[in-house]
């Protein structure tokens, strides 16, 4: 059985926006939608090259957040023209990238929060109330 070469990948993020437009004076049911997009393939010297957008939305509207960026990748010439087909197919692009993206920009989002004073762009675990009072103090999220 064949070996696959392993795609590299770089991220650049090269726009970051959070806006704060209200103050949050009491707790409130706040839903966060995120969305990522990948705007277009440009084929580069050594691979390919998307562009993407992530954009974290708050309802009721105290904030957004907008992170935009670039994947370079590189890797055989039979993946990365495996890659551009689907794109220009399908306009899917592997879970492997996808997930890199998210993983990058939920990161920098969660930061863009913290220093907004917002809630974060990703659910937090909740942990569930024990009906016992005298049950372990150990909790797994």
């Amino acid at each position: 059985m064949e070996e696959r070469e392993k795609l590299n990948l770089n991220i650049v993020i090269n726009y970051m926006l959070g806006e704060r437009f209200l103050e949050i004076s009491e707790p409130t049911n706040i839903q966060i939608t995120t969305n990522i997009s990948i705007m277009r393939l440009t084929p580069i010297s050594d691979g390919l090259e998307f562009s993407f957008i992530f954009t974290a939305n708050y309802n009721p509207a105290i904030a957004n957040i907008i992170i935009k960026g670039l994947i370079r990748i590189s890797g055989s010439k039979e993946e990365l023209e495996e890659i551009r087909k689907n794109y220009e197919k399908k306009k899917a692009i592997p879970a492997q990238i996808l997930q890199s993206v998210a993983n990058a920009s939920f990161i920098e989002g969660v930061i863009i929060a913290k220093s907004l004073n917002i809630p974060p762009p990703i659910p937090l675990p909740m942990i569930a109330q024990s009906s016992e009072e005298g049950r372990s103090s150990s909790y797994i999220a």
